[in-house]
């Protein structure tokens, strides 16, 4: 395993100014930080866990960057996160994941530079590349390709939503996904459902819940949509559990008879599934496995020790009064 005396061997400069490089110092020569950071790559060097402490001048700290909190999921994989990097003696920092390319990129370096031994981080569209390029250690939860990931099988969970409202004898289904343009491992729960309704010969109707909605959790609109422009519908894939409770609000309030009249079915299995009435079917993801998972492989990345590059685990559908 290469370390810093070896890169600075490489590129012709001091383990001091290799530390510079590390820490995104900027009274560097552009040439100067293209060689060391040239040097890294060709020795598949990354800094472990104690190098990037004295760098970083941090103790033991892993960055954190999911989407907005105010999302069940995410929360609830944050606090995951930290009860299972305080297991191994690390602390968090956590911050939102911007939207925006260039904002990413920004809140990713700024982690990688004045906090984090390692980042644990989702992505959007176009950081692939940039995550791929990081000498930070960086695990990403969802199922890409751009670092070491962990993620939930999508494709298993959109399969069970479907097969499970087609064989409670629904023919004409309405599934709320969020936005698919932009490229995310989530997107496959949408294309599975589809799949199976298609191979079935069911029904279906998709509405793309937009992202702004996502962030503020108000999908009271969009559901709106759903019941003002469809009739006869007897099915509902969610997205997510906030949908999926919203949905059987505004069926209750429209006089609809839930399961009898339509069938629901949330995904995530957060905490509001079981304390809705009626209690909520769902699709299970398991956050404490996703969030041990995800630090256990950070902190052996960081350690310079081989990892899988991708993780994939299965999720379970729990079956409860709305369906």
């Amino acid at each position: 395993m290469s370390t810093i005396i070896d890169v600075a061997k490489e590129a012709g400069v001091s383990t001091a100014t290799v530390s510079r490089v590390l820490n995104g110092s900027p009274k560097l020569r552009g040439t100067t930080k293209k060689n060391v950071l040239d040097a890294m790559r060709r020795l598949h060097y990354r800094p472990n866990a104690v190098a990037r402490s004295l760098v970083c001048g941090t103790n033991s700290c892993i960055g954190i960057m999911l989407p907005d909190l105010n999302m069940p999921f995410w929360a609830q994989t944050a606090h995951e996160l930290e009860r299972a990097a305080a297991s191994h003696g690390y602390s968090i920092m956590v911050t939102s994941s911007p939207l925006e390319r260039e904002n990413y990129e920004r809140e990713y370096r700024s982690l990688g530079r004045n906090m984090s031994n390692g980042i644990i981080t989702s992505y959007i569209n176009g950081t692939e590349d940039f995550i791929r390029q990081s000498l930070v250690p960086t695990v990403v939860i969802a199922n890409a390709d751009c670092a070491p990931s962990v993620s939930s099988d999508d494709d298993l969970g959109g399969t069970l939503a479907a097969r499970h409202l087609i064989s409670k004898g629904c023919k004409h289904i309405i599934h709320i996904s969020g936005e698919l343009k932009y490229r995310r491992s989530s997107n496959e729960r949408t294309y599975a459902f589809i799949r199976e309704c298609e191979k079935s010969g069911i029904v279906y109707k998709l509405y793309e819940a937009p992202l702004m909605l996502q962030k503020e959790n108000d999908y009271s609109k969009i559901v709106d949509t759903v019941f003002s422009e469809n009739d006869g519908f007897d099915g509902i894939f969610a997205s997510n559990d906030i949908i999926a409770s919203v949905c059987v609000s505004a069926s209750l309030s429209r006089g609809f008879r839930i399961p009898e009249d339509i069938k629901i079915v949330g995904y995530d299995d957060t905490n509001i599934s079981s304390m809705i009435f009626p209690p909520l079917t769902t699709v299970r993801q398991d956050y404490k496995l996703l969030a041990e998972t995800a630090v256990s492989t950070l902190i052996d990345l960081m350690d310079g020790k081989r990892v899988p590059d991708k993780q994939v685990f299965p999720v379970t559908l729990i079956e409860r009064k709305t369906t």
